[in-house]
């Protein structure tokens, strides 16, 4: 499970800070009223909320900076604000001191003693580990604009690109005329044009390096290693001049080695050139990086930041059209390959995460009171966005036939695949569960309403049943679902027993019922407006199920209860299916599957339709009661 407070993995959202910061550095966290309470028996406690303006010391220029914070906020995001803010980008690797006490990144402020009545904090450089440095480099080439176009399987071309920045406000006319009206010079019975759709290609932003990527004496041999060496760095500045730098435990410093040398150790002449932070170095190198580095900053103020940064813990949207210069501008980089080193590592055991675990141990977190549900949420979004990404990574090979199948013997459709702990099916009828339904058509429609059950269950939130995270994607001509891996969902069970524990095993023909399953399905089908119902089984053997026959529910080996299949949380619409889905399958209007299952929505709205007819009718009859015996009691 990610540590509480853990921090984003997301550079995209670094520069956020250059439309909120203020000219002094100052940044606002946060804001609360900091009114104190009182408990029953009167006795002051603790205020909820307090907001003060907190000091922090830095080692280098501008030497501190202020941020406005509250008692409630975690250390973690007083270091993420010092990383977003413009004037102290360079920090990346540190800790944060008070009173000479080292601080936990993953406290509340609250938990700092007199942090309100001494607020100020100390920042100190941490050296580097390997997977810091790799970072720091990642999100250093981001904040330069050295990182130039990816090819991603989540974002497309231009991804993000808003049509705001197209419209142009038109300054009032003086001389006390009458404005004329803004559509005054719009045909409007000309056809319309798709270029309107299209947003205006930007100037290309300005270049703060020529080049900066992995050297080719990456990584350190071992016994170097153990002298400190992380990484080793080629940069070629806007003068012209190659310079070869290692990452160090301590820090960024120039080396001797040159394209046919390798001499690892500290360059002296002219001058030596050592930094914590490569931003920090390169300033040093380069006499035109400053400069530029601030133009590049202006340069990105222009727009707004929601429109120049992707937003943490989201996939930007990509536009249907793009202007004819995207399309064509790609432009060499050498670490476009070495990226997935840089994120992941040489092994890269770093993105094997066991995500079911993580999943189910974010929903089992606190969520009693306010701040421990917002940090709940926030750990969840934060999850959830990198499994999509993950998911989508690998469903786009899993699509071009890149992962190998764990049962090649089976037909296309029915083949599995496991990919970055992630298991993928196809969303067809490979097996034959839907041939009574519609086959493959009947499949498509069945993967996009478990997921959407998926996501009702989530909203529940109901105490003892958990899902898998589910994903599903359409990818040339295909649809994928990825789900994360439920522990025990390939255990080999002994004879006799079901690989289901609760619901319909093979369709209808075997049912399993389970006593641990009875009380949490019975709360979602009361959310879901589902009844308790009987079902038999092929030997006419009755049993009473309290979801639908294809919910199925399976007790992993960690002991949690999984809820699965979630198409069918509520009823067919049997109107339709008799209306539009005739018997006769030669019918060319025949409609072609039968998931047409009703949106919860509109279950919901009958519900309440249905219950506002019933207490009209009560009203009516206590109305026409209370008027009987009025009358009863006049002729007495």
């Amino acid at each position: 499970m990610p540590s509480k407070g853990a921090p984003e993995t997301k550079t995209d959202n670094a520069a956020n800070g250059h439309a909120a910061s203020e000219a002094n550095g100052s940044l606002i966290n946060g804001a609360g009223d900091g009114s104190e309470k009182k408990d029953v028996e009167g006795e002051d406690v603790v205020p909820a909320e307090s907001v003060f303006k907190l000091t922090v010391k830095l080692p280098h220029e501008p030497y501190q900076t202020e941020i406005m914070v509250s008692t409630q906020e975690q250390v973690q995001d007083i270091r993420q604000s010092i990383v977003d803010t413009p004037n102290t980008f360079q920090y990346s690797c540190f800790h944060l001191e008070h009173k000479g006490e080292r601080i936990n990144d993953f406290i509340e402020l609250s938990e700092v003693k007199d942090i309100v009545q001494e607020p100020l904090l100390v920042l100190k450089e941490d050296p580097y580990t390997e997977a810091q440095a790799r970072m720091h480099v990642v999100r250093v080439r981001e904040l330069i604009g050295a990182s130039g176009d990816r090819i991603d399987y989540v974002s497309g071309i231009d991804a993000g690109t808003s049509l705001c920045d197209s419209v142009e406000v038109l300054s009032s006319t003086g001389g006390g005329q009458e404005e004329s009206s803004p559509i005054a010079h719009y045909d409007l019975d000309a056809p319309g044009s798709i270029t309107t759709l299209q947003a205006k290609p930007r100037e290309a932003a300005p270049k703060t390096v020529k080049a900066i990527s992995l050297s080719a004496w990456n990584p350190p041999p071992y016994n170097l290693r153990m002298r400190g060496h992380l990484l080793y760095l080629q940069v070629t500045t806007l003068e012209g001049e190659q310079h070869y730098i290692t990452a160090h435990v301590s820090g960024f410093y120039v080396n001797k080695s040159t394209n046919n040398k390798f001499d690892p150790s500290p360059r002296t002449s002219p001058k030596a050139f050592h930094a914590h932070s490569l931003i920090s170095l390169l300033g040093q190198l380069s006499k035109e990086f400053d400069p530029v580095f601030r133009k590049l900053q202006e340069y990105n103020g222009r727009r707004d930041p929601l429109a120049s940064y992707q937003l943490s813990n989201s996939i930007p949207a990509a536009p249907w059209l793009v202007p004819q210069s995207s399309a064509q501008q790609h432009q060499p980089d050498l670490t476009r390959t070495q990226e997935p080193y840089l994120l992941a590592g040489a092994d890269n055991a770093e993105t094997l995460r066991d995500w079911n675990e993580e999943f189910q141990s974010t929903r089992e977190l606190p969520k009693e009171s306010v701040q421990d549900r917002v940090f709940r949420e926030r750990l969840t979004s934060k999850l959830f966005a990198e499994y999509n990404e993950t998911a989508v990574r690998g469903a786009v090979m899993v699509a071009r036939g890149e992962v190998p199948p764990l049962n090649p013997t089976e037909a296309r459709d029915a083949q599995i695949f496991v990919y970055g702990n992630v298991f993928y099916s196809f969303g067809a009828d490979g097996v034959g569960t839907f041939a009574s339904d519609g086959g493959d058509e009947a499949a498509r429609v069945a993967t996009g309403k478990d997921v959407q059950g998926v996501r009702n269950v989530n909203q529940l939130d109901i105490k003892g049943l958990f899902t898998p995270g589910t994903v599903v994607v359409d990818y040339m001509g295909k649809r994928i679902v990825g789900q994360s891996i439920v522990p025990g969902i390939f255990k080999q069970r002994d004879e006799g027993e079901h690989q289901i524990d609760y619901g319909g095993v093979e369709g209808k023909d075997v049912i399993a019922t389970h006593e641990g399953f009875a009380a949490p399905f019975a709360e979602l089908s009361k959310a879901m407006r589902v009844k308790k119902h009987a079902v038999w089984d092929k030997e006419n053997k009755k049993h009473e199920l309290e979801a639908s026959v294809e919910t199925k529910g399976l007790l992993g080996t960690d002991g949690r209860k999984y809820v699965l299949d979630l198409y069918r949380i509520t009823p067919l619409d049997i109107h339709w299916l008799e209306k539009h889905r005739a018997t006769d399958e030669k019918d060319e209007g025949r409609y072609p599957h039968r998931m047409t299952v009703l949106r919860p929505e509109l279950v919901e709205s009958y519900r309440i339709s249905k219950m506002r007819e019933y207490i009209t009718k009560e009203l009516e009859k206590k109305k026409a009661n209370k008027e009987q015996s009025n009358s009863s009691d006049k002729k007495e």
